[in-house]
């Protein structure tokens, strides 16, 4: 094989094996392939507390004849949460973390163009990207432990965050204080 061509082929195995390793890592402990995650069942009770059992929206819901969060309205995969103005007193977003870009900037600008009145974000912990910026300003916890979504044989290979967008941060600690330590902007 001729220098070039070798170093072609060598080049195409690495970047095949990086794939293929890369996705075995991603879900080695989950045992599924998708980027879709009902809400772990005990969040989700806490979530039904914190908004004293009113919960309006939910823009990430998994189904919407039996939903996984017991919201008024829902959005789905079909129904696309991101093609709607988000009009709600109350939202609760798990989204698909494989586009926070866009699912996280637009929940802040649906509660800052007043849409929405107060929301639980639960997100995967990561300030070091763009989207957190738009987050950053808003009190969050640091869940101070992997949790376990949907039908995962194991717990998230990632850390949460549960970011906040309201008025009742006394409330919000009260509830949600006990996955963790709570951050708040000093800017």
């Amino acid at each position: 094989m001729p220098g070039s061509l070798a170093l072609t082929f060598v080049q195409e195995c690495i970047i095949i094996f990086m794939s293929s390793t890369a996705l075995k890592a991603l879900t080695s402990t989950t045992g599924n392939k998708t980027d879709c995650w009902n809400t772990p069942k005990s969040f989700v009770e806490d979530v039904v507390v914190f908004f004293q059992g009113e919960l309006d929206l939910d823009p990430c819901s998994n189904d919407e004849q039996n939903p996984n969060v017991p919201a008024k309205q829902v959005y789905t995969e079909n129904t696309n949460g991101l093609a709607h103005d988000w009009i709600a007193k109350s939202v609760f977003m798990n989204h698909p973390y494989s586009n926070s870009k866009e699912w996280i900037p637009y929940a802040v600008r649906q509660y800052e163009i007043g849409n929405s009145q107060e929301m639980i974000l639960l997100v995967k912990l990561d300030v070091s990207t763009v989207w957190w910026k738009s987050v950053s300003s808003y009190p969050w916890i640091g869940v101070n432990r992997r949790l376990k979504f949907g039908k995962g044989k194991n717990a998230a290979p990632f850390q949460s965050a549960i970011i906040y967008l309201g008025t009742k941060l006394d409330r919000f600690v009260k509830i949600f204080g006990k996955y963790g330590p709570v951050y708040q902007s000093i800017n």
